[in-house]
């Protein structure tokens, strides 16, 4: 998400941020509503060239994960007993890197398949599929943005 400068809405405490979306490409303008450092609401910008005042459900409604306790603050890997435990970010990535060359070995390049977030920026798409296509050397990568 990108951020422009935040305005006071009257004496309630409510913040208004200008940002556009990150659920997919469109890049719908959105105004971010927060209260105490917390996302509370966002509506769609009026002036959004792209979406002209009109969102969507995800990008209107689906905020409440940025928050949620529940989110992951660190990278968990397997043990041998089946339970996660938490890991440093290199141990993480050596495991997903092992777990990727095995299938390859095993199965084949086309065996791979990557689909990016739609929450994520283009950047990390962008990047995602360049890993399957000059990495791993397949097409299989889609993006759950699409509709």
């Amino acid at each position: 998400m990108t951020l422009t400068k935040m305005q006071p809405l009257a004496d309630n405490g409510i913040q208004k941020t200008r940002s556009v979306c990150g659920y997919c490409g469109v890049g719908c303008s959105v105004d971010i509503m927060t209260k105490n450092d917390r996302i509370i609401g966002i509506q769609p910008a009026m002036d959004g060239p792209a979406n002209e005042g009109a969102l969507c459900v995800k990008g209107q409604f689906a905020y409440d994960y940025v928050q949620h306790p529940d989110r992951l603050k660190y990278p968990l890997i397997k043990g041998a007993d089946g339970k996660f435990y938490e890991a440093t970010w290199d141990e993480a990535l050596d495991r997903a890197a092992d777990g990727f060359r095995k299938v390859a070995d095993k199965y084949g390049r086309h065996s791979i398949y990557a689909i990016a977030s739609g929450r994520a920026p283009t950047e990390a798409s962008y990047m995602m599929q360049r890993l399957m296509r000059a990495g791993w050397g397949t097409n299989n990568v889609d993006n759950c943005s699409r509709a």
